[in-house]
């Protein structure tokens, strides 16, 4: 078969030539695109937080901050390379706005900083460090596209007012998963507004490479230094970076895997239809003495053929499609650096793709050393003929149903207010975090004080955050932030074990007790300081361990409220349910007023709103995943029933010609075939949504597992899975069969008297 030869049968077999270099165009597209996508987010990752000098070692404080300690720790410690205090004016939301939009709703804690003078700086979108003027502030770039933000607009704080010169990144806080937004002013206004808020103390070092970051917060614990406040370090930093962005990814990838196995399950009945068709040609071959490697290499060739044209619009596609895929990437990240290893990257990612659809062809041409030259003439023997293709029909629209539902059941979950219990929150109505002031325990008295007299509210539950040190079962000591209180009311999801129900129990996040070592059962000892002076060493059993993304995933659950107890209380949250639910919004308002003044600190938020603040980027990057599945589950769907019961047909002509024969219309037969396909298509869409629920279950929990989120089960949309999932597929494969079936038309009665009609 040369190359003329190779292009008259392309032609002839327009259908199934065109639906197999589809199949390798797709399978190519998909699997370059994740990689492209991927190897651009962490490179342009790398670039921003090595550009703007990413701290290694992070420690937030509120209070006062002893400067001196923190020197001589510094001056000690052959580890750090450098270190620098900065400052964070935590702002009221309510006071601020920018252009005709107010942030009251934001669920952000947004504030102002300057410039820092060594390292993590907050640069532009050219990633060169900012210096502001007088009276200019850059707002994180993040806040433009949702805010509608332009530059030039006026940004009020208060009274105040400063124009937006600009937009800026930030290596730390760029996610929105990141609960903190920084902007940029002059020293001189930050001077001028630290009266409008609260100040907070950004301690943060530098490390030398190679250096243990574990052992060195360890130390920076046992120093006793300031630590009012949740601990980052660089690999966190890093990891909430890429999220959002890499579950987009990681949902375009497994489709890309759905596809190459429907596209090697298609492609391998197509040959093994062709190989029937041309049988006795293959016969003839066998019999003039063309070897049997020569004869697989000449069906070889067509494939490459069409693997190669497939492999290069795979990846044209692909640098298209991921221009607008990653606008958002870019804005948050900027540009990747390597462009030229990324490309490679991809295209050795399409190239892989097709030599695993190639490795397959391979193998079933090999089918063509089963029969002899005499065989073959005579028209005995098969390739594989004799097989259901109606099975492989089934097989790929439960395939489908898998693709389209895993991220759609994914974007339901995270939608969810129910989610929030894998983020270590829990599931209650409404949430109150009480911050930034002064006496958080007082404040957070005074607001119980009022919930517990309104007859609105039907439950809630005050829970106190502070900075423990806790003895391990092998002696070293690790610091730990232990939320205290009443556990059974509005509990999280529990991986293993349960939440902790007295003084003597506690509750490990997930993160602490894998970097602990700690399993449920094993005991730790938390040291408190006493009001009296004195030190007390609990010792408290793991009674549970749950899953968190809160501050930096690390975080522990007890009920060490001890009145006699001197911990400070470095944040509080109420969490309660009310008797009407319909009233939460007009509860929550009025306490949002109640409690406007930023003395207060008190931030007042309906659990629905607090998961879009906190997850609305990747709810968005996943609602575009899921839409693109759902798109490319039916397209592929679609060309799959539209050869394969083109295939039927062919196989069965003989058959259909006889019926003609005999009496039977067109219509008859189309009708016959139609019945017959809905009853393989209906069994693979219950199969499909078995595998997307259960299953799908289990990889989707692979993928959020990343996110923090452990132990997580899907909370479905029941008229997303079981009406419009399958009906969209059915729809597909039906429009697709009722196309196909026009060919019965052109299949006349006296056919079936021809000889060498296909058996």
């Amino acid at each position: 078969m040369n190359g003329r030869m190779i292009i008259n049968d392309i032609k002839e077999n327009k259908l199934v030539s065109t639906a197999t270099c589809i199949f390798m165009a797709v399978t190519a597209m998909l699997l370059g695109l994740s990689i492209l996508l991927f190897a651009s987010l962490a490179d342009s990752i790398d670039i921003l937080m090595t550009e703007a000098k990413t701290p290694d070692f992070l420690q937030m404080h509120t209070g006062e901050l002893d400067k001196d300690s923190l020197n001589s720790f510094a001056r000690q410690r052959d580890d750090i390379k450098a270190m620098q205090v900065c400052t964070f004016l935590n702002l009221q939301n309510s006071q601020i706005s920018i252009g005709n939009e107010s942030f009251e709703n934001n669920m952000q804690d947004n504030g102002l900083s300057f410039q820092s003078s060594s390292f993590d700086y907050l640069v532009d979108e050219d990633n060169a460090v900012i210096h502001p003027s007088k009276g200019e502030v850059y707002v994180p770039v993040c806040y433009r596209k949702e805010y509608g933000i332009d530059t030039g607009d006026v940004m009020r704080i208060g009274k105040e007012e400063l124009t937006v010169a600009g937009f800026l990144r930030d290596s730390q806080m760029n996610s929105m998963m990141a609960s903190s937004k920084r902007f940029l002013v002059s020293k001189a206004d930050y001077e001028k507004l630290r009266p409008l808020g609260s100040e907070e103390y950004l301690i943060e070092f530098r490390l030398n490479e190679r250096s243990n970051i574990n052992a060195f917060a360890t130390a920076y614990k046992d120093e006793g230094l300031p630590d009012n406040g949740p601990t980052i370090t660089y690999p966190l930093i890093r990891m909430m970076n890429a999220l959002s962005d890499g579950m987009m990814i990681l949902v375009i990838l497994l489709v890309s895997v759905i596809v190459l196995f429907i596209a090697i399950l298609c492609i391998r009945y197509i040959i093994l239809t062709q190989l029937e068709k041309d049988k006795s040609g293959i016969g003839m071959l066998k019999a003039v003495g063309i070897s049997r490697r020569d004869i697989r290499k000449l069906y070889l060739s067509k494939y490459l053929i069409l693997s190669a044209a497939g492999c290069i619009t795979g990846v044209i596609a692909a640098m298209i499609t991921a221009k607008p895929v990653g606008t958002q990437m870019r804005e948050l990240y900027g540009n990747a650096g390597n462009k030229g290893m990324i490309y490679a990257f991809m295209i050795l990612g399409a190239f892989a793709a097709e030599g695993i659809i190639l490795l397959s062809v391979y193998r079933t041409l090999r089918r063509t050393d089963r029969i002899s030259a005499v065989d073959a003439l005579c028209g005995r023997g098969s390739f594989g003929k004799k097989k259901n293709l109606w099975l492989p029909a089934m097989i790929i629209t439960a395939a489908a149903v898998f693709m389209l539902l895993v991220p759609w059941n994914m974007k339901s979950t995270i939608e969810a207010p129910e989610f929030v219990t894998y983020m270590g929150i829990g599931e209650s109505q409404i949430r109150i975090d009480i911050r930034q002031t002064e006496n958080v325990r007082k404040t957070a008295g005074s607001v119980t004080k009022d919930i517990k007299h309104d007859s609105r509210v039907r439950d809630y539950v005050l829970m106190e955050t502070g900075s423990y040190r806790a003895i391990l079962p092998d002696g070293s000591s690790y610091n730990l932030l232990i939320e205290n209180g009443d556990h059974s009311k509005f509990p999280v999801k529990y991986t293993e074990g349960r939440y902790p129900e007295n003084d003597k129990e506690i509750a490990l996040s997930v993160l602490n007790a894998e970097e602990m070592g700690v399993k449920p059962g094993e005991m730790i000892i938390v040291c408190r300081e006493m009001k009296d002076g004195t030190r007390e060493e609990k010792a408290c059993s793991v009674c549970g361990i749950y899953s968190d993304v809160t501050n930096g995933g690390k975080t522990a659950k007890a009920c060490l409220g001890d009145p006699k107890d001197a911990t400070p209380v470095m944040w509080s949250v109420i969490y309660l349910s009310l008797k009407n639910e319909g009233h939460a919004e007009e509860w929550t308002k009025d306490y949002q007023d109640r409690y406007s003044s930023f003395e207060n600190g008190v931030k007042v938020t309906l659990i629905s709103d607090y998961l879009r603040g906190t997850y609305g980027q990747t709810i968005r990057n996943i609602s575009d995943a899921s839409a693109v599945s759902a798109v490319m589950a039916c397209f592929v769907l679609f060309i799959v029933m539209l050869l394969l019961v083109r295939l039927v047909i062919w196989r069965e002509r003989n058959d259909s010609s006889l019926k003609k024969a005999l009496g039977f219309t067109s219509s008859d037969i189309r009708i016959e075939y139609l019945k017959k396909t809905l009853t393989y298509i209906l069994p693979g869409i219950a199969l499909g949504l078995f595998a997307g629920i259960f299953p799908g279950q289990s990889l989707a929990a692979l993928l959020l597992r990343s996110m923090g989120a452990y132990g997580f089960r899907f909370i479905i949309n029941p008229v997303a899975v079981f009406a419009a999932a399958p009906s969209m597929i059915a729809a597909s494969a039906m429009i697709a069969a009722i196309l196909s079936l026009t060919e019965i038309k052109r299949i006349h009665a006296w056919e079936c008297l021809r000889p060498g009609t296909v058996k």
